[in-house]
Order: structure tokens, then sequence, then C-alpha cells
């Protein structure tokens, strides 16, 4: 007990004039810091999507499919000079990114890892429009937050066992959070909550499930799933930060997830969001699951994220699905502005498209859907999205002048937005292969016909 108390005065004196105590220090180090085993379950859960996703890549056949074998790519507008690698170099980033995941599920240098799997993955990803998913573009944000973030104190070859800063932690549950409250805000439109749309379009082609099956060609199904949807996207973070409940609202996000891979073919993202809204739990779950006795140590430095850049990544996080907002039109019919903003389920586009191309010596004019230079994902992408479609005529112009001919490219096309009877898209007296790229709305895009906008959020 002398001994004891002898250490604590030795603790409590400080080393300098003025300088706090190492046991105040310390103190400050927990108040302000806390266990880094939610975000290294984080890593994991992350690492292991991210495998699963590359080797699903590879066993079905999308390098060539999807990546490799087209011959013409639909790019992001700005990311054209990005440069399309054969099939050997998209197997190469396929493995480039396989192998980083599995580094980031060991927790062998993981800041590296997560940086290789940026840089690669985004480039698998920009390679053509017509891949993009949701959890792509989460997973590529993640990414970028586990450049940086402490997620090997603990699960890790090089296990450091040391307290992590707190703003690491709620800045992954913002990066979660922010996909269900985006999510949520848009689906708040009249299709989604009274019509039930798309839903109603998509639901009765589950009808042979068992027992639910009958209930899912009713159209108030529809709208009830809608609902529900809806309801659960705009409270389940809420739900997820709140003590009392936080148990009770992962056992819905697992419900919610499961149910949705059951019904539409999202590929990995429900597991992924399963995985990850963990990190709604107190920091030290995966301990207290695992029984474990150890704790982690205050005494090393606590890792934080610089102030600015984190306020700065919350604004551009935000910004980026807001952008929609300064663009005129719905973007729900224009689709500018739509992708990048959690956008989840919410419309069902289809399309009749032809272009005209008209010899300026001849006076020829040839109609062409352009389906022969385009495989069936990029051209049912593309057929409905006027930014895409003006790639085409551009695309189509340039075979023509490699053919020693000038030529006009005119488009018509109609959409139908959520089952309703097409309405023309583009303005059929534009010659698009003339039209560049403005990133604040295009004047060519015909405004919605009354009525094709109210699924807009």
């Amino acid at each position: 007990m002398v001994a004891w108390q002898a250490v604590y005065q030795m603790l409590s004196l400080p080393f300098k004039p003025g300088e706090r105590t190492v046991a105040t220090r310390v103190s400050s180090a927990d108040r302000h810091s806390v266990d880094g085993a939610s975000l290294a379950v984080f890593r994991v859960v992350f690492g292991v999507i991210g495998l699963a996703s590359m080797i699903r890549i590879a066993a079905y056949g999308w390098i060539a499919e999807l990546y490799a074998a087209p011959g013409h790519h639909l790019r992001y507008p700005g990311l054209g000079w990005i440069p399309t690698p054969g099939r050997l170099g998209v197997s190469l980033l396929v493995a480039g990114v396989a192998i980083a995941c599995l580094a980031l599920v060991l927790g062998w240098r993981t800041r590296a890892a997560a940086a290789v799997f940026v840089i690669l993955f985004g480039w698998i990803e920009a390679i053509d429009v017509s891949t993009y998913l949701n959890h792509y573009w989460f997973m590529t944000l993640a990414g970028l937050i586990l450049t940086v973030a402490p997620t090997d104190t603990c699960f890790a070859i090089r296990c450091r066992d040391v307290r992590v800063g707190r703003e690491w932690l709620w800045l992954l549950r913002f990066q979660v959070g922010i996909v269900y409250c985006f999510a949520g805000i848009a689906k708040l439109n009249a299709d989604w909550l009274l019509h039930g749309l798309p839903l109603r379009l998509w639901l009765p082609a589950r009808s042979n499930l068992p027992v639910i099956g009958p209930l899912l060609e009713e159209p108030a199904s529809a709208v009830v799933a809608s609902w529900a949807g809806a309801v659960f996207d705009c409270t389940i973070v809420a739900l997820l930060l709140w003590a009392r409940t936080r148990r009770v609202a992962w056992l819905a996000v697992v419900v919610f997830h499961v149910s949705t891979w059951i019904l539409f073919p999202i590929g990995v993202f429900p597991w992924l969001m399963i995985g990850v809204t963990t990190v709604f739990f107190e920091p030290s779950w995966p301990r207290r699951l695992l029984r474990s006795s150890r704790r982690p140590t205050a005494t090393a430095p606590v890792s934080t994220p610089r102030r600015r850049v984190a306020i700065a990544w919350i604004i551009v996080m935000i910004a980026i699905p807001l952008r929609g907002s300064v663009v005129p039109g719905s973007s729900s019919w224009t689709l500018e502005g739509y992708r990048f903003s959690w956008n989840v389920l919410l419309t069902e586009r289809g399309a009749d498209l032809r272009f005209r191309v008209v010899d300026l010596d001849a006076g020829v004019t040839t109609v062409t859907a352009a389906t022969d230079i385009y495989t069936p994902l990029q051209w049912k992408t593309m057929s409905s999205e006027p930014e895409l479609i003006r790639q085409a005529a551009h695309t189509l112009a340039a075979l023509h002048r490699d053919a020693g001919e000038r030529v006009a490219v005119f488009v018509d096309a109609f959409v139908s937005l959520n089952g309703r009877v097409a309405a023309r898209i583009i303005d059929p007296e534009v010659d698009l292969s003339r039209e560049p790229y403005r990133p604040f709305g295009q004047p060519w895009i015909l405004p919605a016909p009354d009525g094709h906008a109210s699924g807009a959020p």
C-alpha cells in the first residue's frame, strides 16, 4: 500500500513547472480517445467485402464482359483521360485490389493497403459509367478515410493495442450515416410514398417466393414496403446512435438488408451495410463479445484527424448529394447530379432511342440504335441518360470521321419514368455531336412532362 501511494505521488508531480502531471495527461487522453476495436472490425469488414467483390468480378467473367471487352466506353465527365487497360491490365487491377483487401483483413500495413485499394479500385470504377454501384462509391470514400485512420490497433498482424482519437469513430459513423440519411430524403416524394413506385413494378417479379410471394403482387404491398423503406432510412441513424435502441435498431438493419438482398439483385451491398453499421456500437464491443481481458493503453500518443480537413470532408460529403439542386430540372428525369447522391432503388427507367446520322456532303441520313457499338449493359445505361447519349453521339461522329465523312448526329430519345408513357427527353433538332458537356445543365435536355418529375427528390 505504501509503495502504491509512493507511485501515485510520483505520477502526481509535474515534470516541469506548469506542466501537467502524467496522471492528468492519461486522464485527458481517456476522455478524448476510445478503444480502437470497433474501427478494427470496420477495417476487417471492409476488406472482406472488397475481396468478395473482386472474386465476384473474376468469377462471373466481368473482367472481359464489363471492363476489357467493350470497344467503346461511357465515361464520367472529366475522367475521359484515365486510360482503359486491356484484359490483362484489368486482371492486374482486380488482383491488386484483392491483395490490398486481404492486407486490410489481416491488418498488415493498413494505411498503405487502403491507399492501394483507393487508387486501383477507383481506376476500375472510372473505366465505364455503366458499372456504377452505390456501394462501390461508398467503399471508395470509406477507403480514403482508411488511408489515414488508425484501424490497426487490434486484430492486426502488428497489433499496437493503443487507444485512438474518438473523432475517427465519429467520422466513420458520419460516413455510414450519410448513406441512410440521403437515401431517406430521396424517398420523400409522391411516387415513392403515394404510388409505391418503382416497387410496384418490381415486386410482382418475386411472386414465386414462398409465403410472401402472393402478397408481392398486390399494389398495396408496394406502398407499405415503400413507407417502410423511407421510415427505416430516415430514422435508423438516430436509433443506432441512441444506446437504448441500438441493439434493436441493428437487428432492424439486418432484417432490412437481408430482405432487400432477397428481393433485389444488389450484390454485396446489404452485407456491407450490415457489417459497417456495427461502428455505431460502443467502441469496445468486439472485446466484450470475445471476452477479451486485454485493454488498450492510453500512454501512447493518440491519433486524431486534422480538424480542418475533417470539416472540409464533411462539407464535401454533404455537398455532393446536393449538387443536383443547382442544376435546372428534376434530377430523376435528367439524371444530372443523380449518381453519387445515394439514390438507392429510386426509379425505373425505360427508353426508346434512335440516332439520325446525317452525311453533310451526300445529304444521306442513316438511322441507328447504336446497339452494335455497346454491350447490352452499356446500351441499357446509356439509352435513358442524356449525358451518355451525348457521348454516344460523339462516338458515332468520330467513327464516321474516321471513314472520311462529315456528319451531324441528331437523336430521337424517349424515356419512361416509373412506368409512365414514354416522353421525348432530348431536343431532336440539336446536333449532339457538337455539344460539349456543361457542368450546370444541358440546354438540349427537354423538361419533364407534367407528372414525370413527381418522383424527383
